[in-house]
């Protein structure tokens, strides 16, 4: 049997890309199914538990986001959501064609955090900042 808690899971590698743009996203769940979350509004206290408090993005690969990449079979969308909990919108819906696990969550953080580029338009340049 395979150790799997070494390996980096689906939701790992879409954090990191994540993190290459300049946005941070939390690993949560609910109810078994898990997730990553961010908050829409930069100004938003970096925690998991604000995030939910105001509008925020819910990004899923199928209902495992903490599942090992290697077993990476759905593509990655991404939701906004009220404040309130509520959907509001789909901001990318998953790749039309399959892709790896790293592929495919470079795509979903590309198609994220340019939405919210376009989003907040030049309200928040500053969210975008990377040290690279």
């Amino acid at each position: 049997m395979t150790d799997t808690t070494a390996l980096p899971t689906e939701g790992d590698l879409l954090r990191t890309e994540l993190a290459a743009l300049g946005l941070h996203a939390f690993l949560s769940g609910d109810r078994g199914v898990t997730y990553l979350i961010t908050a829409v509004d930069p100004a938003t206290p970096d925690d998991e538990t604000a995030a939910y408090g105001v509008q925020h993005v819910l990004m899923y690969a199928g209902e495992q986001a903490d599942r090992p990449a290697t077993e990476h079979r759905e593509p990655w969308s991404a939701h906004l959501q009220g404040a309130d909990g509520d959907y509001v919108a789909t901001i990318f819906d998953g790749s039309p064609t399959p892709l790896d696990a790293a592929d495919d969550a470079a795509l979903c953080a590309r198609e994220v955090t340019a939405w919210l580029r376009n989003y907040l338009g030049a309200a928040h340049p500053e969210r975008f900042c990377t040290s690279n």
